[in-house]
């Protein structure tokens, strides 16, 4: 197990060498971001896909203009080598940077039991000091179910954090703590380290590291 963990430590940090060589000999002039793929809060069309140790994943997106400053976006999910799903949709309105979210997976592996669950919460975009740390609050409301499990309703509280390094290259974490109000005994905190680069005009590559030191990599594409 140590040994495991130690390669997904090293594949990691791989990753992170890549990128920083791929900065340093990036022009300084070069300032793309047509598409800010470090803002979880960014509403894009997308296609893309990642790989790890726990597989293969595969999404895409579809997004458009409400009306006013309202913005949505529909996202679709295949994870882990299609173990799992996720619904994802997201009302997000420009002018106050805030908005809506709607989270639905299934056949989710909890603890050894396959379940359902679905969200529905808030996010907030709040840049700090010269717009190079941004901050993503989120909190929402879910129930989960199985078989084999309590159906429990559970609180879930995100905090997402960007470093933008450059134009194209930036840093975060997103910490989380999941909390059963009623059904199964659920008290978890889960995080990634995440770490991100626009390889291109609308081509962004990043990687995540999370709690367990499973480590990922998504390659996307904007239109």
């Amino acid at each position: 197990m140590l040994k495991i963990k130690k390669i997904k430590l090293l594949s990691s940090a791989f990753f992170c060498i890549f990128v920083g060589q791929a900065v340093a000999q990036q022009p300084a002039q070069t300032k793309y971001r047509s598409v800010d793929f470090a803002d979880p809060t960014a509403v894009y069309s997308k296609a893309g896909i990642g790989a790890g140790t726990e597989g293969v994943d595969v999404f895409g997106s579809f997004a458009g203009y409400l009306g006013w400053q309202m913005k949505h976006q529909l996202t679709l999910e295949a994870k882990h080598d299609l173990d799992y799903y996720n619904l994802n949709y997201m009302v997000f309105n420009s002018r106050n940077n805030s908005g809506f979210l709607l989270d639905s997976t299934w056949s989710y592996d909890y603890k050894g039991q396959s379940v359902d669950k679905t969200a529905f919460g808030v996010i907030k975009k709040v840049p700090l000091k010269n717009k190079k740390i941004t901050l993503y609050p989120a909190m929402k409301l879910g129930m989960m179910w199985g078989n084999n499990i309590s159906t429990t309703t559970y609180l879930d509280v995100e905090m997402a954090a960007r470093y933008a390094v450059s134009d194209l290259f930036w840093i975060g974490a997103t910490p989380r703590y999941l909390y059963a109000l009623k059904g199964a005994n659920v008290k978890e905190f889960k995080g990634t380290v995440d770490i991100g680069y626009e390889l291109a005009e609308n081509v962004g590559i990043e990687a995540h590291l999370d709690e367990n030191a499973e480590f990922w990599a998504n390659f996307t594409l904007a239109f």
